[in-house]
């Protein structure tokens, strides 16, 4: 059977509050409450030697960007209680793993001039390269847990 789509991407947070205010900011909505304001268990599941999965209490959110279950673009937000979040260390641009999450947008100078008008901070940009038979502009930032987000705008030029 073939996979059918990307369900949602688990960001681990350090302050579940902040986070889902600054992802409202961006235009997603709390989608399913996950123990938001009553912290819950969460089922410690053996996944590999050097990956965890679950244990401890934790708050959480699924936030979405539409209102589609099936196809809408979501990501579940955790931050966990018992044991107390940890931040994360400076990551290395060459360090394998997740390096950002990428949004398309249709007009990226709007889509940043909002954004910084709602408080968001985008260092710089946008930034263009001619890519994928077209013109990509984006930019970089970061989200309160420095979790590195792109905003793309492709045209075919």
């Amino acid at each position: 059977m073939p996979l059918l789509n990307l369900v949602h991407i688990n960001l681990h947070v350090t302050d579940l509050d902040s986070s889902i205010d600054f992802y409202e900011r961006l235009g997603f909505t709390v989608m399913h409450d996950l123990g938001r304001n009553e912290p819950r268990p969460m089922q410690a599941i053996e996944v590999s030697p050097l990956s965890q999965h679950g244990g401890g209490m934790v708050r959480g959110a699924v936030m979405s960007l539409g209102d589609d279950p099936r196809c809408s673009t979501k990501i579940e937000l955790i931050q966990y209680v018992d044991p107390a979040p940890t931040a994360r260390p400076f990551k290395p641009n060459h360090e394998v793993g997740v390096h950002r999450i990428a949004i398309r947008v249709k007009d990226i100078h709007s889509t940043v001039a909002d954004l910084r008008a709602k408080g968001i901070v985008i260092p710089s940009g946008p930034h263009e390269v001619y890519t994928m038979g077209g013109t990509q502009r984006y930019v970089l930032f970061p989200d309160p847990d420095e979790t590195m987000l792109e905003l793309i705008e492709l045209s075919r030029d």
